[in-house]
This record gives C-alpha cells, sequence and structure tokens, in this order.
C-alpha cells in the first residue's frame, strides 16, 4: 500500500472517530477495555451497610453488559440489585438489552422492534468486556433474566427502553411468577411508561431516570410515589439537597470510582449504579 492510500485511510478512520466518538468506535472494534475494579469497604464509610449498590447492567466491569453471567455475576458479588433494559421484539417477546439496534454488541444488524425473538437468536454476543471468556451468549429475554435474579436472591431492576403500554401488564406477571414484585425495581426515561406501570401496581416500587434534576421532575416524583435517578455527572450539590430536602429518595447513575461515591453519599445519596464497584 502507498503512502498516498495510507494517508488516505488514516483520514477517513480519523473523520469516522470525530463523528461517532472516539471512545465508542475504539470500543465497537477493538472490544471493551475491563474497568478497574474498586471495593466499597476501601472507601472508609463509616456505614458501608446503608449502600446500596446496583451492577449496571449485570456486573458489566467483568462480564459482557445485560448477559445472563453477568447477572450471575452480579448475584455472586452480592449486590443489591442488578440493572437491565427491556425492548420488545416484533412478535411480542420482552428481550435484554440496551440499544434500539443489536449491531453494538453482537455479530448482527437488526432493530429490536422490528425483528422476532427467532431472528435475533441467529446471533452471538461477540463484543462487551472479557467476551472472549464468555462465549456463546445469546440476547436474552426477561423471563431468563427473572429466572437468575430468583435462584441468585438478588432484586431486579428493569429498565424499559421501548415496547408497548399495552404488554407492560406482561412485566408485572412474569414478577409475579417469579415472587420477586415486591422488591423488584422498575426505571425508565420514559414518564408515560412509568406512570402506566403506577396505574397498574400502586406499591411496586418505580424510579424515574433523567439526566438532570428539576424542580418539574422532583414534583412528578413527589405526586406519582416514584424514586428519583440521576446522571451524578450533570448535577451539582445543591440541586440534589434540594431534591433530598423535598423527601425524595435518590439514585446515582453510574459511579464507578470511590471518591464520588463517597460525596453522594454524604449528600445523602444512598442507591448508587455502578459498572466497577464491588459491595463488602
Amino acid at each position: 500500500m502507498n503512502k498516498k492510500k495510507v494517508k488516505i485511510i488514516s483520514i477517513l478512520i480519523a473523520i469516522v472517530f470525530i463523528i461517532f466518538g472516539g471512545v465508542y468506535v475504539a470500543d465497537l472494534f477493538l472490544g471493551y477495555e475491563a474497568p478497574e475494579i474498586k471495593k466499597i469497604s476501601d472507601s472508609n464509610l463509616e456505614n458501608i451497610e446503608d449502600v446500596k449498590l446496583t451492577a449496571h447492567r449485570g456486573f458489566s466491569g467483568i462480564a459482557p453488559e445485560n448477559t445472563l453471567v453477568a447477572f450471575e455475576k452480579a448475584g455472586e458479588y452480592g449486590f443489591y440489585a442488578t440493572e437491565c433494559d427491556v425492548h420488545l421484539t416484533k412478535d411480542g417477546v420482552w428481550v435484554i438489552y440496551h440499544d434500539d439496534n443489536i449491531f453494538r454488541l453482537t455479530n448482527g444488524y437488526k432493530n429490536i422492534e422490528e425483528a422476532t425473538y427467532e431472528e435475533l437468536q441467529e446471533y452471538v454476543i461477540d463484543n462487551g468486556v472479557n467476551v472472549d471468556y464468555y462465549p456463546n451468549q445469546k440476547i436474552p429475554t426477561l423471563e431468563e433474566y427473572l429466572i437468575i435474579c430468583k435462584d441468585m436472591k438478588i432484586i431486579p431492576q428493569i429498565e424499559i427502553k421501548n415496547g408497548s403500554k399495552e404488554k407492560l401488564q406482561e412485566i408485572l406477571d412474569l414478577l409475579q411468577k417469579y415472587e420477586l414484585k415486591e422488591n423488584a425495581i422498575i426505571i425508565s426515561f420514559k414518564g408515560e411508561m412509568i406512570k402506566k406501570v403506577r396505574e397498574l401496581d400502586e406499591k411496586i416500587e418505580l424510579w424515574y431516570l433523567v439526566e438532570e434534576i428539576t424542580e418539574e421532575n422532583i414534583n412528578e416524583c413527589k405526586d406519582n410515589n416514584y424514586k428519583l435517578a440521576f446522571n451524578h455527572k450533570k448535577n451539582d450539590e445543591e440541586i440534589i439537597k434540594t431534591a433530598i430536602s423535598k423527601g425524595l429518595t435518590l439514585c446515582a447513575w453510574t459511579v464507578d470510582d470511590l471518591e464520588t461515591l463517597k460525596s453522594l453519599y454524604n449528600l445523602g445519596v444512598k442507591y448508587i449504579t455502578t459498572n466497577a464497584i464491588i459491595p463488602q
């Protein structure tokens, strides 16, 4: 290959990195680097037992996100809860995957809402943290995830990404089937989804996901008996204190370092979603 072609290719790669984000593209083509795993016991918090750690997309710091093995690892390491993301397939099956399209983590390219469950099972998870150690993982169903939660005695935390409001009762029915509904947590950025769940079940724990805490979403949570889960990078101490002073329970996502965890704890945030901090 001559120097001119090499230069052209280098320029094209640089453009791709600029357009799509260097970290994302590197993960997509080179694989995911495992984060440094920390122990909450190294934080020197006086009341470690007060902190409720949720494993983000399963224990995604040591296994590919949203896979059955990641959920099993979350149970093995003793997390309070394990979070997952659910979508509804074309033929009405609740499956677990973060994105709308499966290309980032699998050897396929399908929009989940436009594919049947059987079609999705043609592909394997071929990207993610330590994926080489966990071959032949497939996109799981919500029911498979709940079976693991029951077996591992870990709280299910289900983020509703996409789907039909008319099918939300099925999620509640599955939780009831596996005797998990009493302690389960359902979360979503989509207010209309958790509002519908609240109409279906007045007692189940619901978290409203937001990037930034505002007076509006504080009031919405108070009016509908939701907890509030926020992006810790986009909110300052003042608004966090304001929300807590108004009686809300807060959860911070996604916290991977002990100093940030300590700062949030000292503000009154006891629920922490993490990729890399393990319980005591």
